[in-house]
């Protein structure tokens, strides 16, 4: 076992004070990392300037307070800790979904339910066409244990942000293990209830105003069950589209969503499921901007290759897995800024893997053969349904 990726713990009972030690640990860092995906939004999605995508950015805050008071308190939280606007750590979070947002959601009259224009949007969404990467995610049910990971994959400038966080307040028996960047609330995760939730990008033509998607994740980690953690998201406002793995060692959900609109494609916890960054559901297809380089159609060939010829059974197993160079440098463990010198394009820059039985976690940051996975135990943890 390996502490070099070891989670820092906020064990604060208040989500504004909670916030307020993750933005004022990660200062620095946190406001680099504003600046770098503010520069990116700018870049790949349609805005004019700064201000309009801070005008944008700020449109999300009342839908989060709104959504969830602790959440937008321990958002609000980093802002202050850090010392930069709350609207500058909502760039940090919703970047991926902000990018599919059209400026037009300005010029309405009410920011809720912002008119959208399909053909305005695919021409001004990612307008370089140069974003190819994105995350391989994988449930198996295992051996002796049903396990949940994936791959995180961001531009490359995102890897030194990489973080793993254990939030455990001291009252109550909550606890929840999340993989994560300075500023940000959790990308994916892990409960002491046994629930994990992983998430995979779609570039959606019907971007909108909608929650902080790190939020969502959060407040899905804090249901009981999967199902319910699936109808929480079923009935939640979003910006753009997701891919959500959903698990709690008895049931399965994969679910697909562009700006607009749900649909479950993958259920079903006896059997193994895969996903990259493209739809499964016909009708999303019609609502999703693929980009012409993205190697989501080969991850998801490699990585099905992958796993019926190593059949994983277990979360190291997975871990291996994930961390394949089949393909390189566009393989499931992608390496495409190294080979093309931009340091700003697609890379994985870590992963997470669950066992939903145990209540152990594998993560790390970059490649995976490079870097030795840490062990994570939930200390509270009282999951370990088999199905």
């Amino acid at each position: 076992m390996t502490d070099s990726f070891a989670p820092f713990l906020f064990d604060q009972d208040d989500p504004a004070r909670r916030g307020e030690a993750h933005g004022e640990q990660w200062r620095a860092e946190i406001r680099e990392l504003a600046e770098i995906r503010a520069a990116l939004a700018l870049k790949k999605g349609s805005f004019r300037d700064r201000a309009q995508l801070d005008a944008v950015a700020r449109l999300h805050l009342p839908l989060l307070d709104n959504f969830s008071a602790p959440l937008s308190a321990e958002l609000r939280g980093i802002a202050r800790g850090a010392d930069v606007a709350p609207e500058a750590v909502v760039v940090l979070n919703h970047y991926t979904d902000l990018r599919d947002v059209p400026p037009s959601v300005l010029e309405g009259p009410c920011p809720e339910d912002p008119v959208v224009s399909d053909s305005f949007h695919a021409l001004n969404t990612n307008g370089d066409g140069d974003d190819p990467g994105g995350c391989t995610a994988v449930y198996l049910p295992g051996q002796d244990a049903p396990v949940l990971g994936q791959t995180w994959d961001m531009h490359g400038t995102a890897e030194p942000f990489v973080r793993a966080i254990r939030i455990k307040p001291r009252s109550g028996d909550d606890e929840v293990v999340c993989f994560t960047l300075t500023g940000c609330l959790g990308m994916t995760g892990v409960s002491a209830r046994g629930l994990a939730v992983t998430i995979n990008n779609l570039t959606s033509t019907d971007g909108q105003v909608g929650v902080v998607w790190p939020a969502l994740v959060r407040a899905m980690l804090a249901c009981g069950s999967a199902r319910e953690a699936r109808d929480l998201l079923l009935r939640t406002r979003l910006s753009s589209g997701h891919h959500y793995m959903i698990a709690d060692g008895r049931e399965f959900y994969g679910v697909e969503t562009s700006g607009k609109l749900k649909v479950v494609t993958q259920t079903g916890a006896r059997a193994a499921h895969l996903h990259t960054n493209h739809c499964f559901d016909p009708v999303l297809r019609r609502h999703e901007a693929v980009p012409k380089a993205s190697t989501s159609f080969r991850r998801m060939e490699l990585a099905t290759t992958l796993y019926v010829q190593q059949r994983p059974q277990d979360a190291r197993a997975l871990w291996t897995m994930l961390s394949s160079h089949d393909g390189w440098p566009r393989s499931v463990c992608s390496h495409i800024d190294d080979a093309g010198g931009d340091p700003s394009a697609s890379k994985t820059c870590g992963r997470m893997i669950v066992d939903l039985t145990r209540g152990e976690v594998l993560v790390g940051r970059g490649c995976g053969q490079l870097e030795p996975p840490t062990v994570v135990k939930l200390d509270r943890w009282r999951g370990g349904h088999v199905p």
